[in-house]
């Protein structure tokens, strides 16, 4: 016999359900967790019940955003030090008080990327996607395609948004980090005034004359 909504059943309780499933598959959708409860827990949940119980779930796989966030220094601090032709900067507000800085930017690019880069065609495509959840910042990534045509990424950002600032703070750190011998270089984009402005207003980035 199938219960509707059992209130017993709570979302936290769903969560400790699906913890392997969701260590396997991150994605796992809502509707798939419904299922599974019908199916094995003999009860009808609400949506929102189950998307409670997925972010719960993730929360206790991955951590939380602010745990995340909080930790994101540690693990670019590691990286480097794993691995010194790794590059990490950081731009931080200008009007942060009482010494404490206020995180702004973070860029970073993976060493063995960086060298792989300069075995690859002269080409990079830019884009930007959304951060969902609490935070509701921007990933800025650059990819590059190799010899065998397999996509390779070679730099990401954290920002607040795409804008004229975040995209040309990103892209010089690009060229001056990862590709300041490469010359000329294809930027492929999707024509955000972000980009353009930075295409057409500095130098290192200035189309060849010949």
């Amino acid at each position: 016999m199938i219960r509707n909504n059992n209130t017993s059943l709570t979302a936290f309780i769903i969560s400790w359900h699906i913890l392997r499933t969701i260590e396997d598959d991150p994605g796992l959708k809502v509707k798939s967790i419904l299922s599974f409860v019908k199916e094995n827990l003999k009860v009808d949940v609400s949506y929102k019940k189950a998307w409670y119980a997925r972010r719960k779930a993730i929360e206790l796989v991955f951590g939380s955003w602010e745990a995340n966030f909080a930790e994101l220094p540690q693990y670019l601090d590691a990286l480097v030090q794993s691995n010194p032709s790794t590059v990490v900067e950081w731009s931080h507000h200008s009007d942060s008080l009482d010494r404490v800085k206020t995180f702004k930017y973070v860029f970073w690019a993976f060493g063995p990327a960086i060298e792989t880069f300069h075995m690859c065609r002269s080409v990079i495509c830019v884009d930007g996607t959304h951060l969902r959840d609490e935070y509701k910042g921007k990933l800025l990534v650059a990819v590059t395609q190799d010899a065998n045509n397999k996509i390779l990424p070679i730099a990401y950002a954290i920002v607040d948004e795409e804008t004229i600032s975040s995209w040309s703070w990103f892209m010089e750190q690009l060229r001056y980090n990862v590709a300041l011998d490469r010359h000329p270089i294809c930027v492929i984009f999707d024509r955000h005034n972000g980009i353009i402005y930075t295409m057409t207003h500095f130098d290192y980035w200035e189309e060849p004359l010949t």
